[in-house]
């Protein structure tokens, strides 16, 4: 029975945390499972020389990323971000393919008797054998193919029997044109008179040669399926060439494209930012920046500087140029001390420049970053903005269907629906990353909301909105970059 008096109390809503890099440092000096860390000491106690997982570049790198109290314009530090340890990374030489065929049952084939096996279908990849007596088990078959071979996908196969199996291997390493695992036995060269035979086959292809670099991707790549995705910065102990050009590339094929949006694939896109010595380093890449120093420079760690100085004002978009990083592992008595000024002629300079890569510079007797750009030459803050767009929107969007029971298809829905972009993009007005109208003082930006006779007889079968269409002109400090975007729903 209902009760006559009911009494809800509602309290205030806690407020939300304040919104901060969701930073991933990578070890690569042994494996040890991902953690948050607050502080240097912590970090100490793990990757610190007694530590169970040791590593002084990463304990450098986090102490640099926390210390940047001193030179940074933003008004908090970097709080918090995750560690994880992944074993050294080693190449992984080229495997081959095989090609496996186990004969049962008990054949009868009388003896000199001329065969022809036709391998995975292919008239082109025969094996001839002939019977030196009568054939009567599935042992005696398999060994008529020792020392035989055939050709598929331009490789070589050569046999080795054991027992009723005789096993193709490839004469070189590396993947493999697929062979489909049929086997057929004739008593003619023109294959047309078949051979009742038992037999079963199974191809296993061979994998090319891997590179350290690519194994260390393969490692973050199953670390993320496994057990966290939740994370969008990306650090890591690794200067050499071979592993920032590789983890750029990672970072640049982390954002889906809308086809892959279309087909089921989740946005889980990540920056990568990257240190060098190698004053002509290059790697058009678009969602990674890489900051030079001279080698021994190296230590003070000038990505993570980079990051701690600049990454704290995120999500509010400002410029990455003219940013002071300080060497967080200088002892407090030298007080204020940027990251040390590489030693560069002007056309060292120019290089750099040209290729896209950050470094510390000296202009009238200020020290500086220029230019505060990604590897393809595009702005950091205008990624990182353009990003938030999308990671804002979509969140709206959800909180949105799952806090309402229905959503109506027809105008007033699309409305409703169309409110979450139209927020996102007002929010990123106010955080700098979409520019303002000088005159209106208005966000410059503008969102096309489909009607219900937009749509067609198939998307409301399905309840699939048309799509929402909008345009925005990213801010980015002096420079603008005009955005656009689709936000497609299904109700």
């Amino acid at each position: 029975m209902a009760k006559d008096v009911i009494v809800v109390v509602q309290r205030d809503a806690l407020p939300t945390e304040k919104e901060s890099l969701d930073i991933l440092l990578v070890s690569t000096t042994g494996a040890y499972p991902v953690d948050t860390y607050r502080d240097a000491e912590s970090v100490k106690a793990v990757f610190g020389p007694d530590g169970p997982c040791p590593n002084a570049k990463v304990v450098r790198k986090a102490t640099t990323l926390l210390n940047q109290g001193k030179t940074t314009l933003a008004e908090s530090l970097v709080d918090k971000f995750k560690i994880v340890g992944f074993e050294p990374p080693s190449a992984s030489p080229a495997t081959t393919a095989t090609f496996a065929i186990t004969f049962t049952g008990e054949p009868s084939i009388a003896t000199g008797k001329d065969l022809w096996v036709r391998i995975g279908g292919d008239d082109k990849a025969v094996v001839e054998i002939t019977t030196d007596a009568e054939i009567t088990t599935a042992a005696q078959l398999a060994a008529l193919f020792a020392d035989t071979t055939f050709t598929k996908g331009g490789k070589t196969y050569a046999a080795a029997v054991i027992d009723a199996t005789v096993l193709y291997t490839a004469t070189e390493g590396g993947e493999a044109d697929t062979i489909p695992e049929m086997v057929d036995v004739f008593e003619d060269e023109l294959l047309s008179l078949p051979v009742a035979v038992e037999a079963t086959a199974e191809f296993v292809n061979g994998t090319d040669t891997v590179s350290a670099a690519d194994n260390l991707i393969n490692a973050i790549k199953q670390f993320q399926s496994d057990v966290d995705n939740d994370w969008y910065y990306l650090l890591t102990d690794r200067d050499e060439d071979e592993y920032v050009i590789a983890l750029a590339k990672f970072a640049e094929a982390s954002e889906p494209t809308e086809a892959e949006l279309g087909a089921g694939v989740e946005d889980h896109r990540k920056f990568f930012m990257g240190q060098t010595s190698n004053k002509k380093f290059a790697s058009v890449t678009s969602r990674a920046a890489v900051i030079y120093t001279d080698e021994q420079y190296l230590s003070e760690e000038p990505d993570a500087s980079y990051t701690g100085n600049v990454g704290p004002f995120y999500p509010q978009s400002v410029t990455w140029k003219f940013k002071r990083p300080q060497d967080g592992n200088a002892s407090t008595s030298e007080g204020e001390k940027l990251i040390s000024l590489p030693k560069l002629t002007e056309s060292e300079r120019s290089v750099l420049l040209e290729n896209h890569v950050n470094f510390l510079t000296e202009e009238d007797k200020r020290q500086y970053v220029k230019d505060g750009t990604c590897l393809n030459g595009e702005y950091i803050d205008i990624v990182l903005g353009g990003d938030w767009i999308a990671k804002r929107m979509r969140d709206l969007l959800y909180d949105m269907l799952l806090e309402n029971a229905n959503i109506n298809y027809g105008d007033d829905g699309f409305g409703f629906i169309s409110t979450a972009a139209l927020q996102a993009l007002a929010e990123a007005v106010d955080l700098n990353i979409i520019a303002v109208d000088q005159e209106s003082k208005a966000g410059v930006y503008t969102v096309n909301v489909p009607k219900y006779a937009d749509s067609t007889e198939e998307q409301r079968r399905n309840r699939v909105m048309p799509d929402i269409t909008w345009e925005a002109l990213l801010s980015g400090a002096i420079h603008q970059v005009k955005t656009k975007g689709v936000l497609r729903v299904s109700l």
